[in-house]
């Protein structure tokens, strides 16, 4: 799934400071959206989008998907 077609509430979650590993701040981002309601297939389509390309893809498709 494509996370461009995901129209869902961005996760609110600040990603400055935390752990700058990628598994780190995927696994802050699942956290964050369990906590907040989001379903699996959300999470897991922007988590697959996250790993779809190198990190700063990762990076731009987490600053994308919370505030």
């Amino acid at each position: 799934m494509n996370t461009n077609t995901l129209h869902c509430e961005p996760v609110k979650l600040k990603l400055v400071g935390l752990d700058g590993n990628a598994y780190s701040l995927m696994g802050a981002f699942q956290r964050a959206a369990r906590k907040q309601g989001r379903t699996a297939v959300e999470i897991k389509a922007v988590l697959d989008d996250c790993m779809s390309g190198d990190y700063n893809h990762l990076l731009q498709t987490l600053v994308k998907h919370t505030r």
